[in-house]
């Protein structure tokens, strides 16, 4: 995994996971998945996530819709995201607890196991390759530092190459008191190159 970027911003996180800016926040502050890079602390402190992140909140937005919250936050705890296996199984029991089931099905990390409610399965290799390549494709752009018109794209309107980020926003962000840094954190898609381009764009 060494060529994957190690870190993404919040709203990087969004786009490649589903989840919700909100339900990224709430997560954290209730300690279920915290950005292991670097936790938000104060105001205009970015949170940064790590591929490991991601692949989690993948499985969890996956899941969501079977699992309670309090389910998955054990089944989190029992989970090696990157475990050298292409699927993994587990089982949710009566009382709500999640097991691991091994690779003969048997159920292990409980002594009293009673009756199974569900088994899913975790396709980690697959989530793993296609997050992966969802990265390339958001790391990917053509047109850096310029500025265009498309049909079909904010109504017409001027916007920064490849984004839908006019040069108007950017500039109303810089008289805003915005750094650049802080343009590029917000704004995944944007480039150091837009951003100038932007700023030196009369009207």
């Amino acid at each position: 995994m060494a060529d994957i970027v190690s870190a993404f911003s919040t709203n990087e996180a969004r786009a490649l996971t589903g989840v919700s800016l909100r339900r990224l926040q709430y997560w954290d502050e209730t300690d279920f998945i915290r950005p292991s890079v670097a936790a938000r602390e104060g105001r205009g402190s970015p949170r940064l996530y790590s591929f490991r992140d991601l692949v989690a909140l993948r499985i969890v937005a996956r899941l969501r819709g079977q699992l309670s919250l309090q389910a998955l936050r054990k089944l989190k705890s029992a989970l090696d995201v990157d475990a050298p296996f292409a699927t993994v199984r587990f089982a949710l029991l009566p009382g709500g607890e999640v097991v691991y089931l091994g690779p003969g099905g048997q159920v292990e990390s409980v002594r009293q196991p009673g009756q199974i409610i569900m088994t899913f399965e975790i396709a980690l290799e697959e989530i793993r390759a296609d997050l992966t390549e969802s990265i390339r494709r958001l790391r990917e752009r053509t047109g850096i530092g310029e500025v265009s018109k498309r049909r079909g794209v904010l109504a017409g309107q001027v916007a920064v190459a490849g984004t839908r980020m006019t040069p108007g926003a950017i500039r109303r962000m810089a008289r805003g008191g915005w750094s650049v840094e802080r343009m590029l954190e917000e704004y995944p898609e944007l480039r150091a190159e837009d951003v100038d381009a932007a700023l030196r764009r009369a009207g």
